[in-house]
């Protein structure tokens, strides 16, 4: 499957692109998650389209699935996270052109195109940019680090009381207690 496509002929022609490709092969995506397991499943769809102007406009459509492993926040465990990207934009020859189309569209993004263009790339950047701030199992498997009692029945959720006891509390705990004879 050709990853370098020419996107004005593309969209010219009113061509479609898939194919998989393994998580592991997109090193950027793949160095911010816990697992690098399965691949990422896309389909790049082009074609002409005159807007209100009358003017030709290159539309490129971009879908994507996978099964992400991020890193629980709570646990340092996999979330297995369903990725889905569904984007569409408009193609520009240069950044002037660009930013030009720019100013006037309001619901696609314009993309600088070539007739050397790396869909992989593009597929990674818009996968990263697809991922949650942060991550977490709905219940993790350890509780002292998802809230701990503090002892008045309170849940803890501050940083600090969420660390582990100190090693010197059980060296307080073996300290004797005056005796009363």
């Amino acid at each position: 499957m050709p990853t370098k496509i020419d996107a004005f002929e593309l969209t010219r022609a009113g061509l479609s692109l898939e194919g998989c490709v393994p998580v592991v092969a997109l090193s950027r995506l793949s160095s911010l998650l816990a697992s690098g397991e399965g691949e990422v499943a896309w389909q790049i769809d082009g074609w002409r389209q005159r807007d209100a102007a009358g003017l030709e406009q290159l539309r490129l459509r971009l879908r994507a699935s996978a099964t992400l492993g991020l890193s629980c926040g709570r646990c340092l465990g996999v979330v297995h996270w369903p990725l889905e990207i569904d984007r569409g934009f408009l193609l520009a020859t240069n950044e002037i052109q660009a930013g030009q189309i720019d100013d006037t569209e309001e619901e696609l993004d314009v993309l600088v195109a070539s007739r050397q263009f790396l869909v992989l790339e593009l597929l990674e950047d818009e996968a990263i940019l697809a991922l949650p701030p942060a991550s977490s199992h709905g219940h993790c498997d350890r509780p002292e680090l998802s809230g701990r009692s503090t002892g008045s029945g309170q849940t803890a959720s501050s940083t600090d009381e969420l660390a582990p006891p100190s090693p010197f509390a059980a060296l307080r705990s073996l300290k004797r207690k005056p005796s009363s004879w």
